[in-house]
């Protein structure tokens, strides 16, 4: 007799950058198998984990897939950090952020996320930070890199002052690095 294994596995879950806004938590809803799992990164943003079909995992999907939230945080970021690993160090595929937002007068790239949505890369220190290393090695900022999500999904890295990147893209969420994790601006 066979056991076929029908719980997410630590394996398939992957790490998504979620904004948490404290007047709508709508996709949080009371009980420990249907409330979604998360991780708190700074005021306003969380990371929760992605599961093979793309939905956000419940803490009782996350209890059956590792021994805790932390540790799958860790290893999801481990396996993310992974998929950007060449001979020379890191590499990111990258374009002109021109081909999203249209016409660009700003410094940076949109950025791919290796498979996964390119804003998973802010979701843990370690992936942010392996992110953010690599762009002030290519750019050599002259300003504080911003980066920008329209949707939680993709990616944009700008070399600019943050009134420029605004009103570059007024209606998406501004991050800075601190310490590995992303701050917004509002």
């Amino acid at each position: 007799m066979h056991v076929v294994e029908t719980r997410p596995t630590a394996q398939l879950a992957e790490p998504r950058l979620a904004r948490m806004e404290s007047s709508s938590r709508t996709w949080l809803t009371p009980g420990y198998s249907t409330s979604t799992a998360f991780i708190n990164l700074s005021p306003g943003l969380v990371c929760v984990f992605a599961g093979a079909d793309g939905l956000a995992l419940t803490h009782q999907q996350v209890g059956e897939a590792a021994p805790s939230a932390r540790q799958l945080w860790n290893e999801s970021a481990d396996r993310l950090t992974r998929r950007a690993l060449v001979d020379t160090g890191v590499e990111f595929l990258v374009r002109c952020p021109s081909a999203a937002l249209g016409h660009s007068p700003l410094r940076g790239y949109e950025v791919d996320g290796h498979g996964a949505p390119a804003a998973s890369w802010l979701a843990h220190p370690k992936t942010f930070t392996v992110l953010h290393r690599h762009f002030e090695s290519v750019l050599k900022p002259r300003n504080e890199l911003m980066y920008v999500t329209r949707n939680d999904r993709d990616l944009f890295v700008f070399d600019a002052p943050i009134a420029d990147v605004r009103a570059l893209a007024p209606r998406a969420s501004i991050l800075t690095y601190s310490v590995g994790f992303p701050l917004m601006h509002h």
